[in-house]
């Protein structure tokens, strides 16, 4: 398992074709968990509100704090499998995750961190080595008391969750869920069916013929937990869209239009400013982002073949494609 911690190098996942791909949706709030998790007991912050944060640490002993720190060491990403979720398909309740960390033996410990880095584990997970049974414990106590701090959170991000599998299924009938890989994350970019991710330990991973699970966290906009080498499926944990709405304390909107939920809101909103040829600081005064946010969203909407800029005289403005006028004029509700 993967657990974004840098911005290196990058992890190459080859999908290859989307229409040969199977792909779904799972809310495993497990992965949740262990984002909010990193996030406010690890050395960088991945986007949590700090008033989340607070509600963590306040929720854990020393012990399980001290706990985490293997999974977040600096310039590091690889974990053992055996704090991954059961099966993101069957969307494991927490408490029998739970469960499963607590009955766990040390051997199976063992066995794992040796699977994962042979027979001398890197310097960070030597203490777990050392003390197995004890730090079963205390991340299985750890987890615990994360869920029962942030079960409210994830309750009220329900419809959140809900419009995500709808934004996904949408894409998929429409053939674009290359839209939903470009920008599943910000140090993730998707180009000729390979989706690349910044890893300070890259690797490279077929799809071959296993289902590509996407399931969108109740997490910070930085987190992303990946596995990739497992032989039943690849999953993939990215930031569900529109979850600061939630830091924020505002409730999600009942009913979100076909193109938010195919591009997100943001880029729902791009793409809607762009009546005319319109340059980067006209596009980020209607939208009110930031000129770096506008850059980053039309990059992205770029990859994805739904923008392009033209100059015009000394100016660079941006543009719809004939694509995205076809999609927009398609989706106009």
């Amino acid at each position: 398992m993967m657990v974004a911690t840098g911005r290196q190098d990058a992890t190459e996942l080859h999908i290859g074709s989307l229409d040969d791909a199977t792909v779904r949706v799972s809310l495993d709030p497990y992965l949740s968990v262990l984002a909010l998790t990193t996030d406010a007991l690890g050395g960088r912050r991945r986007g949590a509100p700090e008033s989340w944060r607070r509600r963590i640490r306040s929720a854990v002993s020393p012990i399980q704090a001290q706990a985490v720190w293997p999974l977040v060491a600096p310039g590091h990403s690889v974990t053992p499998d055996i704090v991954s979720p059961l099966n993101p398909l069957l969307e494991t309740p927490v408490a029998e995750q739970v469960e499963r960390l607590r009955d766990l033996s040390p051997h199976d410990l063992l066995a794992d961190l040796e699977e994962v880095f042979g027979s001398a584990p890197p310097p960070h997970w030597r203490a777990v080595a050392r003390q197995p049974r004890q730090w079963l414990r205390a991340y299985a106590g750890a987890t615990n008391a994360v869920w029962t701090a942030m079960r409210p959170a994830w309750r009220d991000a329900r419809p959140l969750l809900d419009r995500e599998v709808a934004r996904v299924g949408s894409a998929a009938v429409r053939g674009r869920l290359d839209l939903i890989l470009g920008g599943i994350h910000p140090d993730g970019r998707f180009e000729n069916g390979v989706l690349k991710i910044r890893d300070p330990e890259p690797a490279r991973f077929e799809l071959g013929g296993r289902p590509l699970v996407l399931v969108p966290m109740v997490s910070g906009g930085d987190a992303l937990i990946c596995s990739l080498d497992r032989p039943d499926a690849v999953w993939l944990g990215y930031p569900l869209p529109g979850a600061d709405r939630l830091f924020r304390g505002s409730p999600p909107s009942a009913r979100e239009n076909s193109l938010e939920l195919l591009v997100g809101p943001v880029r729902a909103q791009v793409l809607t400013a762009l009546t005319r040829p319109t340059t980067m600081g006209e596009l980020a005064t209607l939208t009110r982002l930031t000129p770096s946010a506008i850059t980053y969203h039309c990059e992205r909407l770029g990859a994805a073949g739904l923008v392009r800029r033209e100059r015009h005289g000394r100016e660079v403005r941006v543009v719809l494609t004939p694509l995205a006028e076809r999609l927009t004029e398609l989706l106009d509700e």
